[in-house]
C-alpha cells in the first residue's frame, strides 16, 4: 500500500513539472513574439526617423539655395526703383512639352546694361516706382519644375527668392509644332527656355527632365 501510494506522488508531481513546463513554455512564446512585434516597431520607426533626418537635411539645403538667392537682387530691384531706371519692352518667353503656363522674364544685360525681372513686357514703372506683375495660373509640378531649373542655373540661383517667386508666377506657355527651331547657336542670349521633354540638342535627340538654357 506504502509502495503504491509513493508511485502515486511521483506520477502528480511529474504530472505538474510537465504542466508548468508547457505553461512557461507557452509564456516564452508569447514574450518572444511580443519582442519579434517590438523589433517590427522600432526598425519602422527607426526608418521614419531616417526619412525625416533625409528631408530635413533636403528642406536645409532648399533654405540655404533660398539664402543665396534672397538678398542680392532685392537689393538690386530697390536701387533700380529708387534710379527710375525703365525697362525695355521685352521678356523672357519658357516653353516646353508638358510644361503649362510658364514665364521667364527679362534678364539679359541690355545696351545700358539693365537688369530686370517682370511678368509682362513693362515700358514704364508707375509713379510709386512699383513694377505691375500679371501672374499666371500653373500647376504645382510646373512651378516646382521651373523653380527647380532656376536654382540649378548658376546665373539665375543668385536671384532673390521674391524675384524667383514673380518669375514662376508670371511665366507663361508658348507652343512649338515639331521641328520648330527653338534657338541655334550665335543667337543672342536674350530668352531663357526650361524644356521639358525631347529635344534636338545635338546630332542626337536628347532627353530632359528639366534644363535651364
Amino acid at each position: 500500500m506504502s509502495h503504491t501510494h509513493t508511485t502515486q506522488c511521483k506520477v502528480d508531481h511529474y504530472y505538474k513539472l510537465e504542466k508548468k513546463y508547457m505553461d512557461l513554455k507557452r509564456l516564452v512564446l508569447e514574450k518572444t513574439d511580443e519582442l519579434k512585434k517590438r523589433d517590427k516597431i522600432i526598425a519602422k520607426l527607426e526608418n521614419d526617423i531616417d526619412e525625416r533626418d533625409t528631408t530635413i537635411r533636403y528642406l536645409k539645403n532648399e533654405i540655404d539655395k533660398f539664402r543665396q538667392v534672397v538678398k542680392p537682387l532685392t537689393r538690386q530691384m530697390i536701387d533700380m526703383q529708387r534710379s527710375g531706371v525703365e525697362v525695355e519692352d521685352e521678356c523672357l518667353v519658357i516653353r516646353t512639352p508638358g510644361l503649362e503656363n510658364t514665364r521667364i522674364l527679362p534678364l539679359g544685360e541690355p545696351r545700358l546694361k539693365r537688369t530686370a525681372i517682370s511678368a509682362e513686357p513693362l515700358s514704364s514703372l508707375n509713379q510709386d516706382n512699383e513694377m505691375k506683375l500679371v501672374k499666371i495660373s500653373k500647376s504645382h509640378k510646373s512651378r516646382e519644375l521651373i523653380k527647380s531649373a532656376i536654382l540649378d542655373n548658376d546665373f539665375m540661383k543668385n536671384l532673390e527668392m521674391t524675384q524667383i517667386r514673380e518669375i514662376v508666377d508670371c511665366m507663361y506657355p508658348v507652343e512649338y509644332a515639331a521641328g520648330s527651331v527653338i534657338i541655334k547657336e550665335g543667337d543672342v542670349g536674350s530668352i531663357v527656355y526650361v524644356m521639358e521633354g525631347k529635344f534636338n540638342a545635338a546630332p542626337s535627340i536628347v532627353e530632359w527632365k528639366k534644363s535651364l538654357v
